[in-house]
């Protein structure tokens, strides 16, 4: 790096600094509103159909299949793992935004068109379809938080974070009401509120000036690497890299009994769907504070030592759930704490501090790929052995231990490996 460009990237980054002084978490950019504002509607519509698709598929269209059931959280999934990279490259090449819109445009055909479903055939292949265009919006929304608000990057994610979980919050008593007055027609009533809280967010969304920020300067990055961008236009240190997109894949495997939570909650345990909404609003109201205090974490050894423990402490949950599978007050308190939080704050941090600047999308694309493909993989997996044993979705949760014990090994050996390499002095050697 020459001394010009370090100069001119310093000068940068302290124009930044002084930026991030004159807006401090509440002191919001006009960019920043309407990202915020878009991505609590977009959130909003969701809380409307995520939690209840799986209960819909078993009870309104008497699918018994655990493995058929998980589908409906396995095809959108698929669908983002081999997408998301080629949106995240063509946000790259011609602008974010764009790709931000088709995808909540996408959303709004698809829940549009689930309003008429009348068989689970059609229920799944409309969401199929809808959800490979829709993943241009997954990843791309972090990425657009990214390049238009002049925030460090964790306090964007952080913020992204707890603006989603607010909306959670606030929806799902009332989805929750909605399913338990309206019975049958529960679904179509949720749908229709989600197509319209889609529609604002997309509206919002065009609000949205899509300039770059100021880069950070090189004083701020905890890992410099000389002329890097000569040697691999995508990321700084490629076995970290590497080795991060493993600990996301074996961490989101843990997330696969969240497609069956309904089922657990609402048929196995017979609770009413408000008290299920109860589960909702402390999961996503603790993701708030959460989120807000991993958006102040700076330092990138703190955020691997942070995935080291979560991915600990996810073994540990479902230890205690397989050992105690019918008491749910137990449940709620302990898978209630947020595990997204973490994903979406921590992990993208330390995969945007491996990746060059210009390819920021595509490395979110990349590793939204893994993470939806570890989560792939955990419901399958569950939805299977669920299958073929008596205990049924009991045994999901002595997979989900196992699949905990895995992850949380991953996550040692990362650990231990990234302190090694950030520990030496020579970062020609990284």
């Amino acid at each position: 790096m020459s001394a010009k460009t370090l100069t001119d990237s310093i000068s940068k980054g302290n124009r930044l600094k002084d930026k991030i002084k004159e807006n401090p978490w509440f002191n919001l950019e006009r960019n920043e509103i309407f990202l915020l504002l878009s991505f609590f509607f977009i959130g909003a519509a969701f809380a409307n159909y995520e939690p209840y698709a799986s209960f819909w598929l078993s009870n309104l269209f008497k699918v018994e299949s655990f493995f058929t059931i998980g589908l409906v959280f396995v095809i959108p999934s698929i669908s983002v793992a081999i997408s998301t990279p080629f949106w995240g490259y063509l946000a790259d090449r011609f602008g974010t935004k764009r790709f931000v819109l088709l995808g909540v445009v996408a959303h709004v055909i698809l829940f549009f068109s689930l309003i008429f479903a009348t068989s689970s055939t059609f229920f799944l292949v409309a969401v199929l379809l809808g959800s490979l265009i829709g993943a241009a919006q997954s990843s791309n929304y972090y990425a657009l938080g990214e390049r238009v608000v002049n925030k460090p990057r964790a306090m964007i994610f952080a913020k992204m974070i707890a603006i989603i979980s607010l909306s959670w919050v606030i929806m799902s008593p009332i989805t929750g009401w909605i399913n338990d007055s309206f019975q049958e027609d529960a679904m179509r009533i949720q749908l229709i509120v989600a197509v319209i809280l889609c529609l604002v967010s997309l509206l919002i969304a065009l609000l949205i000036k899509e300039e770059n920020k100021l880069e950070e300067s090189a004083e701020e990055e905890e890992i410099v690497i000389k002329d890097v961008s000569k040697k691999n236009p995508l990321t700084l240190v490629p076995l970290l890299f590497i080795l991060i997109l493993l600990t996301v894949f074996t961490f989101q495997t843990t997330g696969g009994f969240w497609a069956y939570t309904s089922i657990y909650f609402l048929d196995t345990l017979h609770v009413n769907g408000v008290t299920y909404s109860v589960f909702l609003i402390l999961k996503t109201a603790l993701a708030v504070p959460i989120a807000i205090l991993l958006g102040r974490v700076k330092k990138h050894n703190t955020n691997t030592l942070l995935i080291l423990i979560v991915s600990g402490w996810s073994f540990v949950s479902f230890l205690f759930m397989m050992l105690f599978p019918l008491n749910w007050i137990m449940f709620l308190l302990i898978y209630s704490i947020p595990m997204y939080p973490v994903y979406n704050v921590t992990y993208l941090s330390v995969v945007s501090k491996l990746t060059s600047e210009k390819r920021k999308a595509t490395a979110f694309g990349i590793t939204s790929a893994l993470s939806t493909a570890g989560y792939v993989f955990g419901i399958l997996i569950l939805g299977i052995t669920a299958d073929s044993f008596a205990e049924g979705i009991f045994v999901m949760l002595k997979v989900s231990m196992i699949l905990g014990i895995i992850a949380t090994l991953v996550a040692v050996v990362y650990y231990f490996y990234n302190r090694m390499k950030y520990n030496e002095k020579n970062t020609e050697n990284l």
